[in-house]
């Protein structure tokens, strides 16, 4: 990773490398490599050695595991700027606990677990800031157990659909699907099946217009109540 390079700004900024002193962090930059995923590929499989982690700049990439029946489940879907894999770092067993699926196509950074670790016990301030986001991240967690025990079905949907609007004109609002539908039934803890019985219901309630990825809101005020 080249200093100076807006790849290079944007990953120092990153609350697991502001921590490090400059020195520290260019240290660790001569280590990180930049890498173009294709969409389909699989970044890594669950159960193989963990030897690095990794700085999402450009794509999705969608975390997920296989259970015994065979049935997929996404349990995160890692957006741009965010790192993934990087609590296998202090973990004693280094392996990979899930899979990582390249959705769209990405750029991405790939950060060595020893050489960042090395730098990392050696400085206290990163070490708070990694606990403070790992924090940040056990109440998003509960928070989503929450919504899904419960709230039901309906009322998830329209959660997702609220935290997804990227337009408001009064009571309307432009809602933007990134993800394809069965990856969302599975964040939702639902069939896919499910999702489009449900989402053609608000259709026929007039809530709805869906455009291939785009939905418009046509009453914010009948969806809220199922949020």
């Amino acid at each position: 990773m080249e200093p100076g390079s807006p790849l290079y700004e944007t990953v120092r900024q990153h609350y697991l490398f502001a921590g490090l002193d400059q020195g520290a962090f260019d240290i660790l930059a001569v280590h990180v490599s930049a890498r173009q995923v294709e969409k389909g590929a699989i970044l890594f499989h669950r159960g193989d050695p963990a030897a690095n982690f990794f700085y999402l700049d450009a794509g999705l990439i969608e975390l997920n595991l296989i259970a015994a029946s065979g049935e997929k489940k996404v349990l995160e879907v890692v957006s741009p700027g965010r790192t993934f894999a990087e609590a296998i770092a202090f973990m004693r067993e280094q392996k990979y606990p899930v899979t990582a699926e390249v959705l769209a196509d990405c750029s991405l950074c790939q950060i060595p677990i020893s050489a960042y670790i090395e730098l990392v016990y050696a400085n206290p301030d990163a070490c708070m800031r990694l606990l403070s986001d790992v924090c940040r991240h056990l109440h998003a967690r509960v928070r989503e157990i929450e919504n899904l025990t419960v709230q039901n079905a309906r009322s998830r949907l329209a959660s997702y659909l609220l935290e997804h609007i990227v337009e408001t004109n009064d009571d309307e609002a432009t809602v933007r699907l990134e993800l394809p539908r069965h990856v969302i039934a599975s964040r939702l803890s639902i069939q896919p099946e499910t999702l489009s019985r449900l989402l053609r219901h608000m259709v026929d309630e007039g809530i709805l217009t869906i455009e291939d990825r785009v939905i418009f809101v046509h009453s914010l005020a009948r969806l809220r109540p199922y949020d």
